[in-house]
């Protein structure tokens, strides 16, 4: 990819980069609060909340380092930031690379 050059035109757009590292978005988690995981504000994309939820299930709380350790607390970061990715797409209606 060339600088200037647009991540979808050449090949390497968000989606096709999780698809390679095997992961998918999961669909937007039900916020467990008076929120909402989203918020469209011009170009910007703002999200709030996010825990490591699936399945509709928060999978673990803690401390890492006392209640989780360092290798579990890797795997949730990940299902956040799916999760963050999964509410952007949730608002903007298109994929992550727009």
């Amino acid at each position: 990819m060339s600088a200037g050059e647009p991540a979808e035109q050449s090949g390497h757009s968000p989606e096709a980069r999780l698809s390679a590292l095997g992961l998918t978005l999961p669909e937007v988690p039900r916020p467990l609060a008076a929120y909402v995981p989203a918020v469209r504000s011009g170009s910007y994309v703002y999200t709030s909340g996010q825990l490591p939820m699936a399945d509709g299930q928060l999978l673990a709380t803690g401390k890492v380092g006392a209640d989780v350790d360092v290798a579990e607390a890797s795997a949730l970061a990940r299902t956040c930031a799916l999760n963050a990715l999964a509410a952007v797409v949730s608002v903007t209606g298109q994929p992550a690379s727009r």
